[in-house]
C-alpha cells in the first residue's frame, strides 16, 4: 500500500527535474483559499510545451502561498421564461495579495454551461501535462426539467436543487483555486473578475455536435483504457495505480452507506413528524386533563425532535455525503492523468518503433546501393531521433508531474477528511444534547402522570 508522503527521494526528485524540466520556467502566482466550513470538480514531430517544475519544491510539496483567495458562490437565480429559462449563479470573490488580481473584491453571475466550459479550458491546457484537473458537478436533467417548466422561481423543490448545485460549484471553484498552477491561469482569472457575460460554450450543449464529439471521444478513452496495455517498469506508480483503484472502491461504499444514513434520518425525522401529529389528535380527544396535557406535551417534543432530525440530515449530507463525492470525482481526476501518462509511454513507443523502421530502411538502401534515398532517410533519421528524445522528455516530465499530484493529492485528503469528522462529530453531538434537553424538558410530565 502506498501511502501519500511516499513519494520520490530529494535525490530521485533532483535527477527527474534535470532529465525532464524544458527550459522557459514562468513564474506563477501562489494562492491559498481560504476555506469556511459551509452548511448551507505516429510520433508527432514536436512535443507539447511544458511547464517546468522548478516552482515545486525538493520535498515533493508545493511551495506554500502567499496570496488569499476567497471565492463563494452565495446565490442563483432564474432567467427568461418557459424553454429559454435558465439559472445563473453568483460568484463572490475576494482577493489578498494575489498577482493578477487589480481589486481585492469581485461579483460576477454565471451560468453553469459556464463552469463547465471553464472545466474543458482547464482540461485542454493542464490535463496533458499530468495535472488533475477537478470534475465540474454533472447536468442534470430533473434540474433542466424544472428550471424550464417550473414557473414559480420560488419553489421549494427549485430552490433545494439550485442550493445543492450551488455548493458544488463552490467545492469546484475552490477546489481550483487551491492549486497554485491552476489558480493563475488567465481563464480561471477571467471567469472570477469579469463581470461581462461570457461567450456561451455551445460545447456544453447536450445535443450539439461538440457535445456528441465529447462523448464519442469519452468512449473512445474508455475502450482504450480496457484495451491499451503499459509495460509498467515503475513500481511506485504500480502500486499508486492499485491504491488508486483500492481507494475509489472503499470510497464508493462509504458513500452508498452515508447515503442510506442521510435517507434513513430524513425517514426518521418524518416518523417523529407523523407521530406528533397523531399524538396531537389524541391529546384533543383525551378527557382527563392532565393525561391531555402531558399529551400535549409530548406532541411539542416530537415536533422539535423532528426538527432537529430534519437538520442533522442536511448536515450529514452536506458535511459527509458531498465532501466524500468531491473526493470520488478527484480519485477520477488522478486517474485520467495516471491515463495520461499511458498514453505519453505508447507515443513514445510508437517514436522509438519509427526511428527503428528508419533505420531499417536506411540499412537496405545502403547495401542496395541507393544512395540518394539513403541520404534522404539519414535526414528523415534525424526529425525520427528528436522525437523520441522529446517523447522520452515528455514521458519523464509527466510521470514527475503526477508524483508531485499524487502527494499532494494525499496530504490534501488527510486534512480534509480530517476536518469533515471533526466537524461532523461536533454537529452530531450538539444535535444530540438538544434532542437530550428536549425530553428532559418533558420528563417531569411522565412524572406527574405516574403520581396521578
Amino acid at each position: 500500500m502506498i501511502d501519500g508522503d511516499d513519494v520520490l527521494s530529494v535525490s530521485d526528485d533532483e535527477q527527474l527535474r534535470k532529465t525532464a524540466e524544458p527550459n522557459g520556467a514562468t513564474n506563477r502566482s501562489k494562492l491559498v483559499v481560504e476555506e469556511d466550513v459551509d452548511l448551507g470538480n505516429p510520433a508527432s514531430a514536436e512535443a507539447p510545451k511544458l511547464t517546468s517544475l522548478s516552482e515545486l519544491s525538493k520535498n515533493g510539496n508545493l511551495e506554500e502561498p502567499s496570496g488569499r483567495l476567497t471565492i463563494t458562490v452565495t446565490g442563483f437565480e432564474k432567467r427568461g421564461d418557459g424553454i429559454n429559462a435558465y439559472l445563473v449563479y453568483k460568484v463572490v470573490t475576494k482577493a489578498e495579495n494575489v498577482v493578477g488580481y487589480s481589486n481585492d473584491h469581485y461579483d460576477v453571475w454565471r451560468r453553469f454551461s459556464d463552469f463547465l466550459g471553464l472545466h474543458e479550458k482547464l482540461v485542454d491546457k493542464f490535463q496533458h501535462e499530468g495535472i488533475p484537473i477537478p470534475y465540474a458537478p454533472e447536468k442534470s436533467i430533473a434540474a433542466l426539467t424544472k428550471t424550464k417548466l417550473n414557473g414559480n422561481a420560488d419553489d421549494q423543490m427549485s430552490n433545494e436543487i439550485g442550493d445543492r448545485r450551488s455548493r458544488a460549484l463552490q467545492r469546484f471553484l475552490r477546489r481550483i483555486a487551491k492549486h497554485p498552477r491552476l489558480a493563475s491561469d488567465c481563464d480561471f482569472r477571467d471567469f472570477l473578475t469579469m463581470n461581462v457575460e461570457l461567450p456561451k460554450a455551445n460545447s456544453t450543449s447536450a445535443l450539439s455536435g461538440a457535445s456528441m464529439k465529447r462523448i464519442f471521444k469519452s468512449v473512445t478513452d474508455t475502450l482504450s483504457k480496457i484495451t491499451t496495455h503499459m509495460d509498467e517498469s515503475d513500481t511506485w506508480f504500480e502500486q499508486a495505480q492499485q491504491e488508486t483503484d483500492e481507494f475509489e472502491e472503499l470510497l464508493g461504499r462509504l458513500i452508498s452507506v452515508l447515503d442510506g444514513l442521510v435517507a434513513q434520518r430524513r425517514d426518521l425525522s418524518h416518523g417523529h413528524e407523523s407521530l406528533s401529529k397523531s399524538m396531537s389528535m389524541l391529546a384533543s380527544c383525551e378527557e382527563n386533563t392532565s393525561l391531555a396535557r402531558a399529551l400535549s406535551h409530548l406532541t411539542e417534543t416530537h415536533e422539535n425532535v423532528a426538527l432537529l432530525e430534519k437538520v442533522q440530515a442536511e448536515k450529514d449530507a452536506i458535511v459527509l455525503s458531498e465532501t466524500l463525492h468531491e473526493h470520488q470525482s478527484m480519485i477520477a481526476a488522478l486517474k485520467d492523468v495516471l491515463n495520461e501518462r499511458v498514453k505519453v509511454w505508447h507515443k513514445w513507443q510508437t517514436a522509438q518503433q519509427t526511428l527503428t523502421k528508419k533505420r531499417e530502411m536506411k540499412a537496405r538502401a545502403e547495401l542496395s546501393g541507393k544512395n540518394d534515398k539513403a541520404a534522404q532517410i539519414r535526414e528523415e533519421l534525424i526529425a525520427c531521433e528528436r522525437n523520441v528524445d522529446d517523447a522520452e522528455k515528455e514521458f519523464k516530465y509527466v510521470s514527475a508531474v503526477i508524483r508531485e499530484e499524487y502527494h499532494r493529492f494525499h496530504k490534501i485528503r488527510k486534512q480534509e477528511l480530517s476536518d469533515m469528522l471533526i466537524v461532523y462529530m461536533e454537529s452530531l453531538i450538539e444535535t444530540q444534547e438538544k434532542v437530550l434537553k428536549h425530553w428532559e424538558k418533558f420528563a417531569p410530565e411522565t412524572r406527574q402522570i405516574i403520581t396521578n
